[in-house]
């Protein structure tokens, strides 16, 4: 008889022939989430003893769990059941589970995750303005709001790229603007405006300019008729001053005519200019006076 067998730490036998003589076996198992270190059956020998040696129970446990790159791995215990978290720096984003487990196999469930960076995308363009992106998408980068003239921003100037890879705030959008349009807006405006103005001006100056100089100026017909009368009287006075009397001594005529000396008063005098007096028409028989000249 080999005796009753001892039972290993977390762990039981059992005996299927409910005997201990000679050629009895004994069945060895362990607990849950523990395995069996040695031969899980054992014979009574015929001297009295067991065969081998009493086998033990080990915990089944998982090797430290895989990492990579910048996965941050946390482990409470590496039992079965047990739990790893991973999780990834800022500005990163775990793809894959964030979570494994020690299975009873000794063995971690699943894959090894890994940390990619954040990346919020492009948000899109707006009605009526622009989007500019200061640097990247990525965690922690920065994109502008405008808008176009004329028209006012509603919403933040500024948005940021966030950890969870969505863009900061709510996107702006530009409505026309209800006030007084920004001074360098309306630079170039009032600059057109007023060379139009300008050039519009000297356009009319120079039409009345060509307009008055091919206009002819309204002649003094009276002036004119005293002039030619007082032609008339010279030319009739130089005809008389040629002519005489037919003697040897050529004595000229209208030396020896005699008139009144107010009659003809300097008939030649020089002058480089005249104002014949107004010719009345109600009476043809007047008399005019140029330069001192008395004319019928």
């Amino acid at each position: 008889d080999c005796g009753m067998p001892t039972a290993p730490a977390h762990g039981r036998f059992s005996l299927p022939s409910n005997v201990t003589y000679y050629s009895a076996a004994v069945l060895y198992e362990c607990e849950e989430n523990f395995v069996l270190d040695g031969f899980p059956r054992r014979i009574c020998l015929e001297n009295g003893t067991w065969s081998s040696e009493t086998p033990t129970c080990k915990e089944i446990v998982c090797k430290p769990p895989d990492n990579e790159g910048q996965v941050i791995v946390q482990v409470a215990t590496h039992s079965v059941g047990g739990i790893a978290h991973y999780s990834c720096p800022k500005g990163t984003h775990i793809e894959g589970n964030s979570t494994r487990t020690c299975t009873k196999k000794g063995t971690w469930s699943g894959k090894v995750p890994t940390c990619k960076p954040v990346d919020c995308n492009h948000p899109g363009s707006i009605e009526n303005g622009r989007v500019i992106i200061v640097n990247q998408t990525t965690y922690n980068s920065a994109i502008e709001y405008h808008c176009v003239p004329n028209y006012q921003r509603i919403g933040p100037y500024l948005r940021k790229c966030m950890e969870d890879g969505l863009w900061s705030g709510e996107e702006p959008r530009c409505e026309m603007s209800a006030g007084p349009v920004n001074e360098s807006q309306t630079f170039g405006l009032t600059i057109g405006i007023g060379a139009g103005v300008v050039v519009f001006l000297l356009l009319i100056l120079g039409l009345i300019y060509l307009r008055l100089r091919k206009e002819t100026p309204v002649k003094n017909t009276e002036n004119i008729e005293g002039a030619v009368r007082k032609e008339d009287q010279n030319a009739a006075v130089m005809s008389y001053a040629t002519l005489n009397d037919g003697s040897s001594l050529h004595n000229n005529i209208y030396e020896n005519i005699h008139e009144p000396e107010e009659m003809y008063d300097a008939p030649y005098e020089e002058t480089s200019h005249y104002e014949p007096s107004p010719i009345s028409r109600r009476n043809n028989g007047a008399t005019v006076t140029i330069n001192g000249v008395a004319v019928r």
